[in-house]
This record gives structure tokens, sequence and C-alpha cells, in this order.
């Protein structure tokens, strides 16, 4: 046990002479890069309290030009930022999180080298944050969500701070941008998700400069973080501001999921919505809506859920949601295994088509469209699950038909005949549908072997990601049993 890291702990804690084992995250994220004589400087600062090299240097008893050079050395590992202002240069020494573990796994080559900083990112929470859950009233989380500000009904009251646009005015031009500290670690823990990674973490202010300075994040534009929030938006991404300083006050934008994210993963572990909070609700435009339920699948805070209505003989009722304002909150009230517990479709749920189909598609929601005369974005909502609806159309047993609650009034939707007519519009349009590519992964390149339906499905999706993919089959001709097994007047061999 290093005494000064221990002691270093507890400063940062802001707690006195509490008890630091080896075992604790914090112990095992800075013992692996700060050295003895980085503590004695890191412990000759105050929490949270911008101070001046000759006040540091004097705290710590080391020489001003020592004492600088080991400043340099926290703050490239993430332990402390710093700031210039009329060229007086000082260094601030933050909280663990939002603060220290996200700029340490932020430098992704130290990390890369010392993983357990990432390990150590995540225990902290679940340790920490254990402990304070029951006393985090609603909208003091660390981090606060922003909707997409193209969504927000202009006639509506919106405090200017709930603008991204807003910050990003407020503090042009020092704004940074870093790779995702949150999918880093996932993925240095094996537990990638895929979703976007390099360039996501938006940062602001004196933390983008000090970002800057270190090499962790590069400079950007306004337009430049637009244009990130737009890709982030078009992903499915989420926008959080930091929410530790007030309301006039952060130093990071980021774009979260709730795979990786660590906020969002914390307000499920612990099952509270006070530790990420909004000041906006969820609101739905009957008009557009097509009852697909996929807001409801993809919204990473659980905003949306999904009734029966007519779709159901026995409607159930909506089970009410409890939270720490009004009930003692301790383990028993915690989701620990909430990546297998995500019933919000499932228990309030969503039209028998769609649960009985394979393919789970949005069947009321492409049959919506294409009452409308909207085949294109029929197909579109079709393929977000099953890329080949013409070949469905046409040999599906279509067991979502059976459960059909239509039937038990006369008979059952003719989904099928719905989804191939949709798709036959496609194969004559002089336009084919082509999705727009989500990701760019054509620096990884992905071989499948065979091209049946299940390998020319796999390929399309990668393609999504734009991903370099190489299908190979050892028939002369490519459609595996659609091609060689159903027989023509079945499936006809133009379709595949």
């Amino acid at each position: 046990m290093r005494e000064k890291i221990a002691k270093l702990i507890n400063l940062i804690r802001g707690m006195e002479d509490a008890p630091v084992k080896e075992t604790h995250p914090e112990y095992y994220g800075l013992e692996c890069v700060v050295t003895d004589d980085m503590a004695d400087v890191a412990l000759g600062m105050r929490l949270r309290e911008y101070m001046g090299v000759p006040e540091i240097a004097k705290n710590c008893g080391k020489s001003e030009e020592e004492t600088h050079d080991l400043l340099l050395q926290l703050e490239d590992v993430g332990v402390i930022e710093s700031k210039v202002e009329n060229g007086v240069e000082e260094f601030v020494l933050i909280i663990f999180v939002p603060g220290v573990f996200e700029l340490m796994v932020t430098n992704s080559t130290q990390v890369e080298k010392y993983p357990q900083i990432g390990r150590a990112f995540e225990e902290y929470t679940k340790i920490r944050m254990g402990k304070l859950v029951p006393n985090v009233p609603r909208g003091y989380g660390p981090m606060r969500v922003i909707p997409v500000q193209t969504a927000i009904d202009g006639t509506s009251r919106v405090a200017s701070y709930e603008e991204l646009s807003y910050w990003l005015d407020k503090y042009d031009p020092s704004i940074g941008v870093t790779d995702c500290e949150c999918r880093i670690t996932r993925r240095i823990m094996g537990e990638g998700c895929g979703h976007l990674e390099k360039d996501m973490c938006i940062m602001v202010g004196h933390t983008a400069e000090s970002c800057i300075r270190t090499g962790k994040a590069r400079r950007i534009t306004k337009q430049e973080a637009l244009d990130i929030l737009k890709t982030a938006e078009e992903n499915g991404l989420m926008h959080q501001v930091t929410n530790i300083d007030g309301t006039d006050k952060i130093f990071g934008i980021c774009n979260c999921c709730r795979c990786s994210c660590l906020a969002l993963r914390t307000s499920q572990y612990f099952n509270t919505p006070n530790l990420s909070n909004n000041n906006f609700v969820a609101r739905i435009d009957a008009e557009k809506c097509t009852a697909c339920g996929q807001c409801v699948e993809t919204c990473p805070g659980d905003a949306l859920r999904m009734g029966q209505k007519i779709c159901a003989k026995e409607i159930p009722e909506s089970p009410e949601r409890i939270t720490p304002d009004d009930h003692e909150w301790g383990r028993d009230k915690w989701d620990v295994d909430y990546r297998d517990n995500r019933h919000t479709i499932d228990q309030m749920g969503t039209s028998p088509c769609k649960t009985t189909c394979p393919a789970h598609i949005a069947v009321q929601g492409y049959i919506k469209l294409a009452a409308q005369g909207k085949y294109m974005e029929a197909l579109e909502l079709i393929k977000k699950e099953n890329p080949l609806p013409a070949v469905c159309g046409r040999i599906c047993p279509h067991p979502c038909e059976d459960d059909c609650t239509r039937g038990c009034f006369d008979d059952p939707v003719a989904i099928d005949d719905i989804k191939r007519f949709i798709a036959d519009q496609e194969l004559r349009a002089e336009n084919r549908f082509i999705p727009k590519k989500l990701h760019d992964y054509s620096d990884k390149k992905v071989a499948i072997i065979g091209s049946g339906p299940a390998g020319l499905s796999c390929a399309y999706y990668l393609a999504l990601d734009n991903y370099s993919v190489t299908v190979f089959e050892k028939e002369e001709k490519l459609g595996g049993m659609l091609t060689l097994g159903i027989p023509s007047f079945r499936l006809e061999k133009d379709v595949v």
C-alpha cells in the first residue's frame, strides 16, 4: 500500500483518514500512473479550486520548476486540469466522476497500456454511487439529458441553457473533441457495443483547452461540433451535458448509448432515473406515429412505453414506477442484471403480429405507412429487421396472421400480401431503395461463408455500417436454398 496514493484518494473523495485498500478502484486506478512525487504535488492542492504554481509549490515543499513539471505530468495522466487566463496558468484537482476517470480513459494510449484504469472507472461507480443513490434528488445527477434540438416544439418555453447551440456559442472557440471514453472502456473490457467511438465526446471551456494541450483532444469549430451532434443523432445516440457546476456551466457534451454510457448504465443498474435527468417530457405525434414501437425499444432513457390498446383481449395495467424520492432505496431495488431485464416492451405489450413475427418486424408501422401511400418509407421500416421482404412476401408462412386480433371479429389482416405489395413496388421502381450508411468501418474486412438468406442478411447489415464485406459461395449461383431449393412456382428466381 502506497501511503501517498491513499492520502490523495481521500483528498479527492473529500474525506479524511477514510480506509483505503489496494482492492479499491480508486487505488488501483491511480497507483499505476501516479508517482509519489506527483502525489506530493497533488496533495498540495485543494479540491475543485484553481491554484497557481507558486502556492502549490509552497504547499508541497518543492521548487516551482519541479512543481510545474509534475503538474504537467498529473494533467497528462488525467488527475488535474489547467487553465490560462490573462497569461496566468492555474491548475485544479478534480473529483473522480465525472472527472478524473473520464480524463484518464480519454488518454487511449494510457488505458490500452493499463486496462485496470477502465475497470476502475466501472467499479468505482458501482461501489461508490450505490451509497449516494438514495440521497440524489431528481435533477441533481452528474449528467443532464439534452433532447435533439430540432425536435423541440418551437412554441414551448425552452430555457436557453437546454439548447446545445447555446453551449457551443458560450464556449466558442474553446471546443475540442475526443473519442468516447465510455466505449473505449467497454471495448477494452471485452464488452464493446459497436456504437460510434471516434470523435464523439465534445469538450468545452477550460476542460477542452486542457485536453487539447495534453493531446487528449483536438480543437474543432462550432460547425464541426454541430456536424458531430448530427451524426450522433442519425445513429440514435442521446446528448447529455455535465451537471455538477450549476445550470450555466458545463465542461462536456456526450453522445450516449445505453449499452456503454456510464451515466445511463448507472441509472439502469441502480434502477433510478435520478442519476440522469432532463427537463422535457416525451410526447407522441398521433398523426405520424405508426405504433412500430422502435422509439420504445431504442430510447436510452426509457422515456416511452407501449400500451396494448385494442391489440389485446385483456389490457394490462401499467406498473407503478417507484423512485428514491419516496421510497427506501437499497440493493433490493437495484436492477443488477439490467442488461437481461429490459421488459419495457414485453411487460407493457406490443402488437401480437409483431411479437409472433420471427424477425420482429414493425407490422403496424409498415401497414399504416402503406395505407398512406408511403411505400418507400414502409419498405425502409421493414428492412430495418428483414432485408429480403420480396422473398418473404412469397414464401413466409405468416404466423403473424394467425395471431392477428382482427381475426376475432372477421378475418385477419392480409399482412404478408401487404408486405409483398410493398416490396414489389421497389422491384418496379426506377430508383431502388438504398439505405443510408450509419458508420464507417471500411477499414475492417469481413468474410461471409455462404450466400443463403442468412449470409446475405448478414452482409446487408454489415454493409450498412460500411464494412468491407466479401461473400463466398461454392455454387455457381447466389441465394442458397432460395435459388437451389425452393421451386420457381413458389418463388420466382428473378425476385431473388
